[in-house]
């Protein structure tokens, strides 16, 4: 056994904090909380030489106190806990008899502390926001009062109604982000997801409609073996397709598949790198980058990602035409402030200090053809996340979470508030069980 770090966490037995350490035992990373009623373990890493080497790369020091200016990027509003579907694996445990649909004027209020947190970006989240009755008066309240409104979806009705997503992006949503796991019968049977015809057809309105795409995808043993295919289908939607994000299934929520089925991040990582067909290696994967003026200042196990750029030769990682080691670097020393100089031009600037000499004239094309031919040129990001190692609630990464949903009580990191109980308000099972989401 090899000790990793020391920090505290968060017992979901007794709702303390108590020390904890993350080891390294057999090539797989444990946490363990010694908690005074029993120990508990929580499997972070199956591949603990990849997780090792992934921390590697990052700038941050988790040990270290998260620095001022480190914000929210992430804030969810759940609108509803009520949905169409049944799912398997559901995060929110969407659906039963006590449906519940926000109004308006909390949901609007529940927005104003987005903007209290300095952001004006909302995710609408669910259940299905797509059935909550007034959803596009909520999108249109939202817009009116400066947000940008993106949605979270499992795509049923977007894909039922093709003037639906025309409707919603006239009220002012700017993008969805769609729950498409698999393209194989028998993992959406698993999943409890088999509605494929829907799903593509969602994909087309969506894009006829103007709006921006992400696509998540629950990741299981599964579908690990089909996830280049999805990133190589998702890549020929062009340049509506913005993000997407492997996650592993995690026991939150609902969750009635066997345990053994999930997986974790670095499997996920792992399936692409070792397919035939991969668009980039285990080099072109970075932790998420660490930058003040953005508020980002990220734990390395709070997930990775990898930039991919098409252009009309095909398919690269930025990698390739950046040393991202040596941007990230750049960026995580920064000491500026969050304005639009810092924001967008001084980001600018450390790309160019970043281009590989050897490809610059390569490179400086790139940018040209990304500027003046967007339609054919363009980046996305791919990110993996290990939902399931987030059981092991370590304070070191918890202070330094991006994401929270707005509930009753107020913000909560996503993590605290999937997986407290139900006598913590601000988490899943409390909103529950007091008439809220």
């Amino acid at each position: 056994m090899e000790l990793i770090r020391q920090t505290t966490a968060l017992c979901l037995e007794c709702n303390m904090y108590h020390p904890a350490d993350v080891i390294l035992r057999e090539n797989r990373v444990l946490g363990i909380i010694y908690c005074p009623k029993g120990e508990q373990e929580y499997l972070i890493s199956s591949n603990a030489q990849m997780y090792m080497e992934l921390s590697k790369k990052s700038l941050i020091s988790p040990c270290c106190e998260p620095r001022r200016g480190s914000k929210r990027m992430l804030n969810y509003i759940s609108i509803t806990n009520a949905c169409n579907f049944h799912c398997s694996v559901c995060a929110a445990s969407s659906g039963g008899e006590k449906n519940t649909f926000l109004s308006v004027d909390e949901i609007i209020r529940r927005a104003e502390e987005v903007r209290k947190a300095g952001s004006n970006t909302v995710r609408l989240f669910g259940g299905e926001p797509t059935i909550h009755p007034e959803i596009r008066a909520i999108i249109q309240k939202l817009t009116r009062m400066g947000f940008k409104v993106w949605m979270v979806s499992n795509g049923y009705l977007l894909g039922k109604d093709r003037n639906f997503a025309r409707e919603l992006k006239e009220c002012g949503l700017r993008g969805v982000s769609l729950q498409f796991d698999s393209l194989q019968t028998v993992t959406l049977d698993f999943l409890c997801r088999n509605y494929l015809d829907e799903k593509r057809k969602a994909v087309d309105h969506l894009i006829q409609a103007g709006l921006d795409l992400g696509f998540n995808c629950t990741t299981t043993k599964r579908n690990l073996f089909e996830l280049n295919s999805l990133l190589t289908r998702h890549i020929s939607l062009g340049p509506s397709v913005k993000n997407l994000v492997f996650g592993s299934a995690a026991p939150v929520g609902r969750f009635e598949i066997p345990q053994e089925e999930s997986v974790d991040r670095e499997a996920i990582i792992s399936s692409f790198v070792n397919d035939r067909e991969a668009y980039f290696g285990f080099e072109d994967v970075f932790p998420l980058p660490t930058y003040l003026p953005w508020g980002a200042d990220i734990h390395p196990d709070c997930g990775a990602h990898v930039v991919l750029v098409k252009t009309s030769t095909g398919v690269k990682p930025w990698n390739y035409f950046l040393d991202v080691q040596k941007l990230y670097s750049l960026m995580g020393q920064s000491r500026l402030a969050g304005n639009f100089f810092s924001a967008i031009i001084v980001p600018l600037f450390y790309v160019f200090k970043s281009i590989r000499k050897e490809r610059f004239w390569e490179s400086l094309r790139l940018m040209m053809a990304l500027l003046l031919f967007p339609k054919r040129n363009y980046l996305f990001n791919v990110a993996f996340v290990d939902y399931r190692g987030k059981r092991f609630l370590d304070q070191q990464r918890l202070s330094r979470c991006t994401a929270a949903f707005h509930t009753s009580n107020g913000p909560v990191s996503a993590c605290l508030h999937f997986y407290q109980g139900v006598n913590t308000p601000g988490s899943l099972a409390y909103e529950s069980a007091h008439g809220s989401c």
